[in-house]
Order: C-alpha cells, then sequence, then structure tokens
C-alpha cells in the first residue's frame, strides 16, 4: 500500500504525523525528568562526554555493552551543548522516530490511520517513555524493531530489495548497543528468512545481505583503526567478557509458569488469537494464505519471542510492553480477513482493549518511573536539579538513597565538586553518579563506565578475565599518573574494586569526611 497515494490522504498522513511527533517526542521528554537512580539514568551521559574529549569506550573505560549509544549521545552534545536537554532530546527524537515508523507499519496491514494512530500513541507511550533517557537495551530494541519493518516491507515488495542493505546495518547498530537481544533475533530471524530465501531461490537477497555484511565489519573495523581501539580489547570486553555473564545468568534462571504467564499475559492474548485464526485458515480452503505471510508471523514471533526471553533473562524492568499495540494491530488485520459478520464491533474491542492496557502500564511504569526504581518514592519531594549544575536544568531530582531529604544529596555532591576541583594532581575517581566527569572542571579518569561486584560490570577475582581488567586497571593508573582513587562514603560501592585489583603493599588507605581514599604508591 502507498501511503501518500493522493493529496487528501497525504494531508491527512502529515497532520498525523504531527500528532505523533508532539506527543512521541513530549511524553518522553516530560517524563524523563522526574527523579534520577543516576547509574541507570546517567548511563551514556558521562561516556558521551568523554568521546568529546578524546576518550573512548573499550580504549579508554570499561564497558560491556552500549558502545555506539556512547557515540550517538555524544553527536547529541555536540550540536546541543553538554546538558540534561541535549539528553533527554536524544531518546525523545528516538521515540518519536521509532513511533512514526510504526504508524507506517500499522497501515501497511490495512488498519485505516485514525485506527493506526491510536495504536500508534499507545505505542508511544509504552515504548521509549518507560526510561525517558537513553539505555542500552532500548536503543538495541528499537533499531532492531526498525530492521524488523523493514524485512517485512521487502517481503511485501521484492522490488525494495536494496533495503537489505539497511537491514545489516541496524543489525550492526543493534548490536553495538547490547549483544543481547540482538544475537536472539539475528539468529531467529535469520534461520527463518534463509528458508525462505532458499525455498523462493532469492539467492540475490543472500548475496546482498553477505556482501552488506562484509562492508560493514570492514567499516566498523577501520573505525576502531581510526580511534585507536585495540580489536583484542573489544574483543575481550565486548564479545568475549559480556558473554560469560549471559551464561551465568541462565544457569540461575528459574521463574515459575503462573508468574511468567501473569505479567506477560496481555501480550500472549493477541498471539494465541492470531494463531487461532491462521489454524482456521489452514483448515479452511477457502481462507487461503501465503508462504509469504507465515514467513511475515514467523518473523514478528521470532522479534518478540527473542525480547520475551532477554527480558526474562536481564536484571532490568519489564520495558517489552510496547509490544501489545503492535500484536493487537496484526490481530486486527487477521480478524478483517475473516468472512465474518459485524466484523468493526471486534475492532472497537481492540481499541478499548489498548486503551485500558496503555493506561495500565503507563501509570505503573512513567508515573511511578518504576523503570528506574523510583515506584516507592514520592516523586513530589524531588527538587531541581540545576542546584547541582545548571546542565542538568529541566530533572527533578530524587533518588532512592535520599529519597527523605534530595537537598542533602546535592549539597554532598556540590562539596564533591567543590574538592575535587582543588586537587592539584591526578585521581581516579569511582562513582555511580554518571554526570559527574561533565560538571567537575577536573578530569576523572573512571576506569569503566559502572561498577559492581556482581560480574555484570568488570570480571571479579576467580573469572578468567579478571587479569585483564586488573592490567586494564593497573595499565590505566600508569598512564595517567594517578596519585589517589576516591570513592563517596555514602555510596554503596565496595572498596574491593581497589584491594581486589591492586597489591597491597602499592596504596595506603585514607578517609575524611566526604571521601574514602586510596594513596597509590607503586604498582608492580
Amino acid at each position: 500500500m502507498t501511503i501518500f497515494s493522493n493529496k487528501t490522504l497525504f494531508n491527512t498522513h502529515f497532520f498525523y504525523l504531527i500528532l505523533i511527533f508532539l506527543f512521541s517526542f513530549f511524553i518522553n521528554f516530560y517524563y524523563a525528568k522526574f527523579g534520577s537512580f543516576p547509574i541507570d539514568t546517567f548511563l551514556h551521559y558521562d561516556s558521551a562526554f568523554k568521546i568529546l574529549n578524546n576518550e573512548f569506550p573499550v580504549r579508554d573505560y570499561w564497558i560491556v555493552s552500549g558502545f555506539i549509544v556512547d557515540f550517538f549521545q555524544s553527536f547529541f552534545f555536540k550540536i546541543l551543548g553538554v546538558n540534561w536537554f541535549a539528553y533527554t532530546f536524544h531518546s525523545s527524537i528516538f521515540n518519536f522516530v521509532i513511533s512514526a515508523l510504526s504508524y507506517h507499519f500499522f497501515i501497511s496491514f490495512n488498519v485505516s490511520k485514525t485506527k493506526s494512530l491510536i495504536y500508534t500513541l499507545s505505542f508511544a507511550t509504552l515504548a521509549y517513555t518507560i526510561s525517558g533517557t537513553p539505555f542500552v537495551d532500548h536503543h538495541a530494541t528499537f533499531f532492531l524493531l526498525i530492521a524488523t519493518y523493514l524485512i517485512i516491507q521487502v517481503l511485501n515488495f521484492p522490488k525494495k530489495n536494496y533495503l537489505w542493505v539497511l537491514v545489516v546495518m541496524l543489525f550492526f547498530f543493534g548490536f553495538l548497543s547490547k549483544q543481547a537481544p540482538t544475537i536472539y533475533i539475528i539468529l531467529s530471524q535469520g534461520i527463518i528468512l534463509l528458508y525462505f530465501f532458499i525455498k523462493t531461490k532469492k539467492i540475490d537477497s543472500i548475496k546482498l545481505i553477505f556482501f552488506s555484511l562484509i562492508f560493514f565489519t570492514i567499516l566498523f573495523l577501520l573505525f576502531l583503526i581510526y580511534l585507536k581501539i585495540d580489536f583484542k580489547l573489544f574483543f575481550t570486553q565486548y564479545l568475549d567478557y559480556p558473554r560469560t555473564i549471559g551464561f551465568d545468568r541462565y544457569d540461575k534462571f528459574s521463574k515459575s509458569f503462573e508468574i511468567f504467564f501473569n505479567q506477560y499475559k496481555f501480550l500472549f492474548l493477541p498471539i494465541i488469537l492470531i494463531l487461532i485464526i491462521k489454524f482456521k485458515k489452514a483448515k479452511n480452503k477457502k481462507l487461503y494464505f501465503s508462504l509469504k505471510e507465515v514467513i511475515i508471523f514467523l518473523i514478528m514471533i521470532a522479534f518478540s519471542m527473542s525480547l520475551l526471553f532477554h527480558q526474562i533473562m536481564t536484571r532490568n524492568q519489564i520495558f517489552i510492553y510496547f509490544l501489545i499495540p503492535i500484536f493487537l494491530v496484526l490481530l486486527e488485520s487477521e480478524i478483517k480477513s475473516l468472512n465474518i459478520k459485524k466484523k468493526e464491533y471486534f475492532s472497537v474491542i481492540l481499541i478499548i482493549f489498548t486503551i485500558f492496557i496503555t493506561l495500565k502500564y503507563h501509570y505503573r511504569f512513567n508515573e511511578t518511573r518504576k523503570f528506574h526504581e523510583l515506584e516507592k518514592i514520592d516523586l513530589g519531594n524531588s527538587v531541581p536539579a540545576y542546584r547541582i549544575s545548571e546542565s542538568l536544568r529541566g530533572l527533578q531530582w530524587i533518588t532512592p538513597s535520599f529519597q527523605g531529604d534530595p537537598s542533602k544529596e546535592i549539597s554532598i555532591l556540590k562539596k564533591t565538586k567543590n574538592k575535587i576541583e582543588k586537587i592539584d594532581h591526578e585521581i581516579m575517581f569511582i562513582t555511580h553518579y554518571l554526570f559527574l566527569d561533565s560538571i567537575i572542571k577536573k578530569k576523572l579518569n573512571s576506569p569503566s563506565r559502572t561498577f559492581t561486584l556482581d560480574g555484570a560490570s568488570i570480571p571479579i577475582r576467580g573469572h578468567r578475565l579478571y587479569p585483564n581488567y586488573k592490567r586494564f586497571l593497573t595499565q590505566k593508573i600508569k598512564s595517567n599518573n594517578i596519585k589517589e582513587i576516591y570513592f563517596l562514603k555514602h555510596e554503596t560501592i565496595s572498596k574491593r574494586l581497589v584491594t581486589d585489583y591492586i597489591d597491597e603493599d602499592c596504596y595506603s588507605f585514607t578517609e575524611d569526611d566526604l571521601f574514602f581514599i586510596f594513596k597509590i604508591n607503586c604498582l608492580k
């Protein structure tokens, strides 16, 4: 279906796209400002700032995911300045782009433009808004969703075979945002597509995908060379180490079917109904569906089930409820294909159900900021974050650590800023406040984007890659001539981040009213 087929239709769609922009952009921009869980809210803030100062992921700080998200955010910082506005502008514009493309996708399934608008507004409410700020899972997921939309587009319109190049590029972007769920989706959708290509003898598509893969691989390797990022270091941090995290979570995974189904029942419901309709078509010779139709459905199922598996395995809050309006659209399209009376009543029921589900999850995740662990906090107690730094204007500051007195936390952070700026030698600052590097007028030399000793951030003692991180840390201390390593006393960051990686005779420990301080004496 061609969307802009006549002037009236063009005007209608243009007006709807304006509505989609206003809604999807500003709902994300608005809800992003309420509260902060620093380690997640600011996950790409300082790391993007560092790129502007020629400090690059992998080479200068240890990462396990989000390679490309840092670079995207650095672009927004470069254009709009290093501030909260530029940070949330990034995620808000992303929410608009994926919402607009979803609207186009819904229209392609022969759903009316007004209903598609309603489904799109539901999608926008449940998509990036749940996080509000740039986050690896969301970027990866939505790059992959756009790729899935393009796969279905090229399956419907074989003359658009060139779209496979964009599909491969988006898979690269997805993988460089987060390895899982990207690898699950590539494998599952790849098997389905390979069967389809062989069955329909589409050798040209296989060749185009293969050469696109070669092209983007070479391009990425050249990018690493240009930034002087050692590929072995990239392999260790981004490929080898995260794989061990995934296996560890798989081994420990256990969940009852009842809890699992209850959490995702509104996603399973439309999928089950679609399957019932397709089985009905299979039995009824008058209701025909093609191999292409089956493949498209399997591509969507592969996408959703891969995300579902990833969601179960990840330690983050649930963020995949945006799939519900997508599958409700597919369900409506299936109902339209049936030869039954009063089909319009089913459509109305689906719209009402969509609105109900959207309001339910909107309140749970957006109003309470559940994704960032703020659901039990009274957001009304927040205070303006510009009291920390003018660059944070627009954010209402309150965190789980100081939910009863956010002003006290702000006072500590301002005191931290003032003390650090007065130090006249090189230090290393280890903190969960991943925006301090950008507001303190002194290089903080953080060795990793995040810091935990549960194995999710860096290899811990006993892990086979522990020597790699120890070598990475000590080399950073040596090359930057670090004299002291600082911890904020009120943060729950283990001092083992030093004691497990630096020999005991190479440091001395002291503290003041604000910091734990390790003075570096030597490094063997």
